[in-house]
């Protein structure tokens, strides 16, 4: 075996026991996790997504090594080597407005003990990020049974359990779904998408937490509520529908079906900026 080869053997080895390892640190004393919630934002939620941020990124943007019982050292400081971690598992709006999303919910929440924590580390190695990602996000899951800690955590890490990630840091949304659609093939089309401003790979889960066509603002795949109602305007100006023989059928404004046209995309039910945009993904004009 050459020395390249084996050192890419070696770093893939390492990757894979930092992935199953138990991520607790007697280090990692930090005790000042538990920070004020973000105010209350009561607001309706029809689907989720999972963040996700690139370690390294995150540390050198903090600009120093964090030494023992400092706030990111289990992160930043120690031994581990972290990839791509979960920032947070996020109850999002509605289809017509996903960023119009809830927020703490139940208010300020008492200190998670770190010995309830200890399983997540290595999905999201820092207590105060699961700390404030359960207050500001678990606490407004829409299944009532899913807003404790260890309830929350637990579906957060079994959706992460269930998704291969890359083992380096990608910014290029084209290639970074060609990636996850390969090593993923339980994803549908559309269900990943990179935010440039936060710089995170998102993919996006139905209420039932089956992945589905993410619903973007602004017509970016994404649209039109459960109701009919288009919200935005131009937020679905072609309706790509499946009809009940499994027909691929788009409906843009001038169809007199257009508003009656209900878009689910839990089914793979999607929207189009144009209408060739639609023929390319394979859908027809509707008669």
């Amino acid at each position: 075996m050459s020395g390249t080869n084996l050192l890419a053997c070696i770093c893939l080895t390492l990757a894979a026991i930092t992935a199953r390892a138990d991520c607790v640190d007697p280090k990692d004393t930090y005790q000042a996790y538990n920070e004020v919630a973000d105010a209350a934002q009561d607001r309706p939620s029809e689907f989720y997504v999972l963040s996700y941020s690139w370690a390294p990124r995150y540390c050198a943007e903090k600009g120093e090594k964090r030494g023992p019982g400092q706030k990111d050292y289990l992160q930043c400081g120690s031994k581990a080597r972290f990839g791509y971690i979960l920032h947070g598992l996020w109850p999002q709006g509605t289809l017509a407005k996903p960023n119009d999303y809830p927020r703490a919910c139940a208010g300020d929440q008492p200190k998670i003990d770190r010995a309830l924590m200890a399983k997540y580390l290595c999905m999201t190695p820092s207590a105060w990020l699961l700390q404030h990602e359960y207050e500001n996000h678990g606490t407004c899951m829409i299944d009532q049974n899913l807003r404790t800690p260890q309830a929350y955590f637990d579906k957060a890490l079994a959706l992460h359990s269930a998704l291969h990630l890359p083992n380096q840091q990608i910014t290029n949304e084209t290639k970074g779904k060609a990636w996850f659609a390969q090593n993923n093939p339980q994803l549908p089309e559309d269900s990943v998408y990179f935010d440039n401003k936060t710089k995170e790979w998102r993919v996006c889960y139905d209420r039932n937490f089956a992945a589905f066509a993410c619903p973007r603002p602004g017509g970016q795949n994404g649209g039109g509520d459960s109701n009919g109602d288009d919200g935005d305007s131009g937020a679905c100006p072609i309706k790509g529908n499946i009809s009940g023989k499994n027909r691929k059928l788009y409906f843009d404004r001038s169809h007199p079906g257009y508003a009656g046209v209900v878009i689910d995309f839990s089914k793979g039910e999607r929207c189009f900026d144009t209408a060739q945009q639609a023929l390319a993904a394979g859908w027809e004009k509707a008669p």
